[in-house]
């Protein structure tokens, strides 16, 4: 049975008349009854006996019936899809970030996509960076987003805008009065950070040395959730992207960090996939945000 004999099937089904069902189906009797034959003769079985001018299904088509029904369904929805794709009101998108992003950047933005395109369709993973340029070439997402570069073969990047980094504290430390903090005035204090090796960590050991100051952490982080979470249960301070200031818990206060290290906001690719009007939109949206939410004061 194809998608046509499904959608007669269903309608007879439905209806127990030809004349009805061809009502329904907005085609003529004679033209239902043939093609209603044909579908029995592809099937190799009847589908309806005709006793008094009605339309009695068989037991096979009764067995058929429930499986028509779920075809039928998926059908109509897959075709709904469609129209919207086409009227770039619908779409499915996948959308992977990183651990900073994928709480203080990706809810508003895809909040944002919501309101303007109620049919489409997301799915968000926060993934570790690694994980991300593989994910991306694997085709299992379309787009992701990351503060550090994903430099591999067959992955485009784009930078939507840079943030500054600002320094977490736990509320009632004696550094939370100061304006702003500096590596001197940190020194000595308890880091919770990223390492040398990693190239947030090494921006900001180059920062510290400008002014004669060398970074010891007290605990060596991965993730800036997980950088978060430690200055709330007073660990010691953390440096962070400035989008962190956006969901900050209890007990967390943010000051500006000097001298000024940026982190730039990246979205990710595969050079394998096309262009589309919803991963162009949301391109868009992201990159509104960035400057919105790296604003001072903000």
């Amino acid at each position: 049975m194809n998608a046509r004999d499904i959608e007669i099937f269903r309608a007879v089904m439905q209806n127990r008349t030809l004349s009805a069902a061809a009502e329904v189906l907005h085609v003529s009797q004679p033209a239902l009854s043939k093609a209603l034959r044909h579908c029995e003769d592809r099937l190799g079985f009847r589908l309806f006996q005709r006793i008094a001018g009605r339309l009695v299904p068989t037991a096979e088509a009764q067995t058929l019936l429930p499986e028509a029904e779920r075809l039928y369904q998926e059908l109509q929805a897959f075709k709904g899809f469609a129209r919207d794709l086409g009227g770039h009101r619908g779409g499915l998108l996948r959308l992977g970030a990183t651990s900073s992003l994928a709480v203080s950047l990706v809810p508003p933005a895809v909040a944002a996509l919501r309101r303007e395109r109620r049919s489409a369709r997301l799915t968000a993973h926060l993934l570790p960076f690694r994980e991300l340029g593989e994910a991306l070439l694997a085709r299992r997402l379309d787009i992701g987003l990351t503060l550090t570069p994903i430099s591999l073969p067959g992955l485009e990047t784009a930078v939507l805008g840079s943030v500054p980094c600002i320094v977490l504290l736990p509320q009632g430390h004696r550094l939370a009065a100061e304006p702003v903090l500096r590596p001197a005035l940190l020194a000595g204090e308890a880091e919770i950070g990223f390492a040398g090796w990693q190239d947030f960590g090494h921006s900001l050991d180059l920062a510290f040395r400008q002014e004669g100051v060398e970074r010891v952490l007290a605990v060596e982080i991965g993730t800036t959730v997980g950088a978060v979470a430690m200055v709330q249960e007073g660990v010691g301070y953390a440096i962070v992207d400035g989008l962190v200031r956006r969901r900050l818990p209890p007990g967390v206060v943010a000051r500006p960090f000097l001298p000024e290290v940026r982190r730039d906001v990246v979205m990710v690719r595969s050079q394998t996939v096309g262009a589309s009007a919803l991963l162009d939109r949301l391109g868009e949206i992201l990159a509104g945000l960035c400057r919105k939410l790296a604003a001072p004061g903000d």
